[in-house]
């Protein structure tokens, strides 16, 4: 039995994940800057047509557009997410929209590919910083809340994504691909300002698995490969839509910007929903995320041999499927440890998500190049079967004490 003293440090010790403003204002603030980091790394997939000729890129070189945006991305994660533990939210948000604004102008004004791929990478050092906070701010002691606090935050990915989708290639088409990244720019900027005031709240030792135990544990090493697979199936998707839509299906530039929007749709439903899902078998989260994966690799297979009747259907599917795991994935890795490790852990996630979005974009070119797109669509169905094997071997079942004694997860 606890001690009365140990009883009352318990609430105290979870507020790492609550932010002075409150857990909604956390959520609502995670949610428009995870938009803007978003709109301004979609943009690029939206714009992908006009940078390719631009600069002449091979299907290989658009792959690694993606693949510089998280090269940066996995070089700041486990930084930012110890700087989210050590200085708070706020500083860490403010420096990381401002490395996205700085990357997109890099990259809009530059004369040569290669000074377009660095600022890429610049974009992609702000990116990878932004997940980490957001997930400390987002995070509720309740555990019955948070795959849903979660994945609302998390929905700011396809939310910006949509507005990428509908708003850059309008503004490109009229202006030119480089002016339209002032959109992104605008908006990085003005988030920056917005976090300078977010007040700190210093991390405090004790608090356990994000607030509550779950009776099926998880590895962490092979949990960080379902993020891996999903997240590299998940930016080839937005990477590659556009270009298989205009080659292959006769679409022009704003059509294929627009059905991408479409598939981010599914994914701004499918994350909240997802995470609702989860909420309701909290400890079974794994099982959603699997069931997930599962429906991602049966509609990816369904995408190349679809008639245009039915290729909305599936495009809302893979939204759905493959762009709605993320909030659920997040709040099973925050459960797995105390809560004054939230940032750093995350962060150490956030790495093999960034290195999958690094490594799995440019492979589907390369099959593009040498064999065709079928056999592309069919490789990123197989990871996401791939994916719910190796969750499975994350799982660990264990009978845990009752939660008012606090212990924590075992990793």
């Amino acid at each position: 039995m606890k001690s009365a003293d140990s009883a009352r440090e318990g609430p105290a010790s979870l507020s790492a994940v609550v932010p002075a403003q409150g857990v909604t204002y956390g959520v609502v603030l995670s949610l428009a800057i995870l938009s803007a980091a978003s709109l301004a790394s979609i943009a690029y997939s939206a714009n992908a047509p006009l940078i390719r000729a631009t600069f002449n890129l091979t299907e290989a070189e658009v792959g690694a557009i993606a693949s510089c945006i998280y090269i940066g991305a996995a070089a700041s994660s486990i930084g930012s997410g110890r700087l989210t533990d050590s200085l708070g939210s706020g500083a860490v948000l403010a420096m990381s929209m401002l490395a996205l604004a700085l990357g997109c102008a890099i990259s809009a004004t530059a004369p040569l590919a290669v000074v377009f791929f660095a600022g890429l990478i610049v974009a992609g050092l702000g990116y990878g910083a932004v997940n980490p906070p957001t997930n400390v701010l987002a995070n509720p002691i309740n555990a019955r809340q948070r795959g849903l606090s979660m994945s609302i935050k998390q929905s700011g990915i396809p939310l910006g994504g949509i507005l990428a989708g509908i708003l850059v290639p309008a503004f490109a088409t009229t202006a030119g691909w480089r002016w339209s990244m002032l959109i992104p720019i605008g908006a990085c900027i003005a988030l920056a300002v917005v976090s300078t005031r977010l007040r700190r709240v210093r991390p405090q030792d004790g608090g356990e698995g994000g607030g509550t135990p779950t009776r099926v544990q998880i590895r962490l090493p092979h949990a960080y490969i379902y993020g891996f697979l999903m997240a590299g199936i998940q930016v080839a998707i937005f990477i590659f839509l556009a270009l298989y839509l205009v080659d292959v299906r006769g679409f022009d530039a704003a059509g294929a910007g627009s059905a991408l929007a479409l598939l981010l749709v599914g994914g701004l439903v499918g994350r909240p929903a997802w995470g609702w899902v989860s909420d309701r078998v909290h400890d079974e989260r794994v099982r959603v995320l699997q069931m997930a994966a599962l429906l991602s690799a049966m509609f990816l297979v369904m995408l190349p041999f679809v008639d245009d009747s039915v290729l909305f259907a599936v495009l809302l599917g893979i939204g759905l499927c493959s762009v709605g795991w993320n909030g659920v994935y997040l709040a099973m890795i925050t459960e797995a440890v105390p809560t004054r490790l939230i940032g750093s852990t995350t962060g150490m996630a956030l790495l093999l998500v960034n290195l999958g979005a690094v490594v799995l974009p440019p492979t589907v070119g390369l099959i593009v190049v040498r064999a065709n797109w079928s056999i592309s669509w069919s490789l990123c169905a197989a990871m996401s079967l791939l994916s719910v094997g190796v969750l499975q071997l994350a799982r660990i079942r264990a009978v845990i004490r009752p939660l008012e004694e606090g212990r924590p997860n075992a990793v």
